[in-house]
């Protein structure tokens, strides 16, 4: 949730800054441009794209087709909030319209963080505050307040960095990720992501049901009481929603495999757990939490299973799993993830929040979610455009 949060404070950047121009005469560009991004030695993530090449294609699909009033006034109060919110630091910067955007995990030793480049003029160089550096062809904005330690570990990074051509299109953008490539397209009423090669060895994950998700964790710099997640190496869920129970207390409806490298840190981890969280009660084969009670299983040498009704989803002690070497699996329901059963007054309470209601629409909108083979597609009904729908989700987790 942090890396699209911060994905989106990216796009969100591009998008006040583009909004500040005159569009008109920067519409006719060609399907394909190429542009300069940072390379640096050390990164474990990047994404970048051209915001003008996406500002012509939704422009185009808004104009055109979508015609979606909604999405105008997004586009509308993105651009007064630029307007509104000066930044003395940004004074000097002039952001270069054909420029790219990008956004980089950087993998420092003890606490990894993340950066965003912006291409542009006009800064000067080095430290501008504690949040952004300049460099010669642009600035880099970082989300999080760094130590001494990661800002001197940011400016020998800087000194080993490259910058390097890149070829960007519209609607189709590579990104990188522990050195695997990775393709998104973004279609007219659809995303599909299309995954690297398939690993060398077999990932285990559950049978997918309800919404699933199975994907590798890599998290980091997290607070001391959740750093135990640290140590998981990848998971795979199965959601099927939530409920309030007689006493108004949250119960969730999944089943979760967790993987760690090996018996040591998943038994680290369920001490953890409990040092963490000293106020549940634990059990060896359960916890229960708030009234809602979880099982818990080991399984094999290396991981742990996690269930809300043991009695479904365990038959005979056997949980139900495949394996394969696609890294990651996405299919399902999406509208399971904000159902919320025997809510009541909760329900309007919910509603307030701006980021559950952008998932509920979201989500609501979804036709269907697969995965085929290497190719992940979230596909929208036909009557919403994905990049309209896709402004609305982050303006709703920026609010």
């Amino acid at each position: 949730m942090k890396l699209v949060k911060e994905l989106s404070v990216a796009l969100f950047l591009a998008m006040v800054l583009l909004g500040t121009y005159s569009l008109v005469p920067f519409l006719d560009i060609p399907p394909k441009k190429t542009a300069q991004i940072p390379v640096f030695q050390n990164q474990d993530f990047c994404f970048s794209v051209l915001p003008l090449q996406i500002f012509q294609s939704w422009i185009l699909e808004q104009q055109l087709e979508s015609k979606d009033v909604t999405v105008q006034e997004k586009i509308r109060q993105l651009v007064q909030q630029m307007k509104s919110k000066q930044n003395p630091v940004l004074e000097d910067f002039t952001f270069d319209v054909h420029g790219a955007v990008a956004f980089y995990q950087l993998e420092e030793p003890q606490n990894p963080f993340s950066c965003i480049y912006l291409a542009g003029h006009g800064q000067q160089k080095g430290w501008l505050n504690e949040q952004y550096y300049g460099i010669e062809s642009g600035m880099f904005f970082i989300p999080e307040k760094l130590s001494i330690a990661q800002q001197n570990y940011f400016e020998k990074s800087i000194q080993q960095m490259r910058l390097q051509n890149k070829t960007f299109q519209a609607r189709q953008h590579l990104f990188e990720l522990k050195d695997q490539t990775y393709k998104l397209l973004w279609e007219e009423h659809a995303f599909s992501l299309i995954l690297p090669p398939k690993a060398d060895e077999s990932i285990r994950k559950l049978v997918p049901n309800g919404f699933h998700i199975s994907t590798p964790v890599a998290l980091s710099n997290l607070g001391p009481s959740f750093r135990f997640l640290e140590t998981v190496h990848a998971c795979s869920i199965n959601y099927y929603g939530a409920l309030l129970n007689d006493e108004q207390a949250l119960v969730l409806d999944f089943e979760t495999l967790l993987t760690f490298k090996n018996a040591k840190a998943r038994a680290n981890f369920v001490k953890e757990c409990k040092q963490n969280f000293a106020n549940w009660q634990w059990a060896p084969n359960f916890v229960r939490v708030n009234d809602a009670i979880y099982a818990i299983k080991e399984e094999g040498q290396n991981h742990l299973y996690i269930c809300s009704k043991p009695k479904e989803y365990i038959k005979n002690g056997v949980i139900k799993t495949q394996s394969n070497t696609f890294p990651i699996v996405c299919a399902g329901e999406p509208t399971l993830l904000t159902k919320l059963d025997n809510a009541g007054w909760a329900a309007a309470i919910l509603e307030l929040f701006p980021i559950y209601r952008g998932i509920s629409d979201f989500s609501a909108r979804t036709a269907h979610v697969s995965t085929v083979g290497n190719t992940i597609k979230w596909e929208l009904k036909k009557d919403y455009f994905a990049a309209g729908e896709f402004l609305k989700l982050i303006s709703s987790a920026l609010e």
